[in-house]
């Protein structure tokens, strides 16, 4: 057997302490470590990403928005981590390959046509909304309250990079130069924020706002439910204001 192949069969993954994966693999086959599952997918992500572009290539432009396929893609890819027998002499990659690209096939041949373009959106747009809502205390000064919510869905607006309207885009005034400068200053402030927050908070901003990871799908990964994960979003943006607060 080719080296190559050896270094990439089922069971070499168990055989090669020298590398991270191998400690992944035993460490969810052997003792169901939801953190070593997460890290598996995180090491895979990629491949579901490549897959979910190269599907959506082949569809008719505008019929399905790349985010959806992309969430089938990762839900493909948990299927494959969760299945998955390294003892068996079977590649990784083309045993999730097989799923991911039957995942994307089946969910697409559900989804409507109309439905399919804003599905992930709205479904993400409404985890966050009700994971935002505002708390008794809040509610009985609503000033305070939407001035909360704003601020919690500017931090996820930033957390996910998007610029800065154009000025061609509006019949306003755009952003200057200046205010361009700011929001970068900003994001810069942001990134150093995320490194003060505990490691499941950072987790979840990190995986849902940068990978577009669903709120259910990291439940999956985390082992919690659904629930959890929008308490754990909602104290992780809080958590942030308090520390560029701090940070100035």
């Amino acid at each position: 057997m080719p080296e190559s192949r050896r270094e990439t069969s089922g069971l070499a993954i168990l055989l090669r302490p020298d590398r991270m994966e191998a400690a992944w693999w035993r460490a969810w086959t052997q003792d169901a470590c939801e953190e070593a599952r997460r890290k598996l997918f995180d090491h895979h992500r990629k491949l579901a990403d490549s897959i979910a572009r190269a599907q959506h290539g082949k569809r008719p432009p505008g019929m399905h928005e790349l985010g959806d396929v992309r969430q089938l893609a990762y839900e493909g890819l948990i299927q494959a981590i969760t299945r998955y027998d390294p003892t068996r002499a079977v590649p990784f990659d083309a045993f999730a390959r097989a799923r991911i690209a039957g995942n994307i096939a089946t969910g697409l041949a559900s989804m409507s046509e109309a439905g399919a373009q804003y599905a992930y959106a709205r479904r993400a747009e409404r985890d966050r909304l009700r994971s935002l809502e505002p708390s008794p205390a809040e509610t009985s000064s609503p000033i305070s309250a939407l001035a909360s919510l704003a601020s919690r869905i500017a931090l996820g607006l930033m957390l996910e990079d998007r610029q800065p309207v154009e000025p061609d885009t509006i019949p306003t005034p755009g952003p200057d130069a200046y205010q361009s400068l700011a929001w970068r200053d900003m994001q810069e402030r942001l990134a150093k924020a995320m490194e003060r927050l505990g490691e499941r908070e950072a987790y979840v901003l990190t995986q849902h706002y940068h990978h577009a990871v669903s709120f259910v799908q990291i439940a999956g990964l985390m082992g919690v439910t659904k629930g959890r994960v929008s308490q754990i979003h909602r104290s992780a943006l809080d958590r942030l204001r308090q520390i560029l607060g701090e940070i100035g």
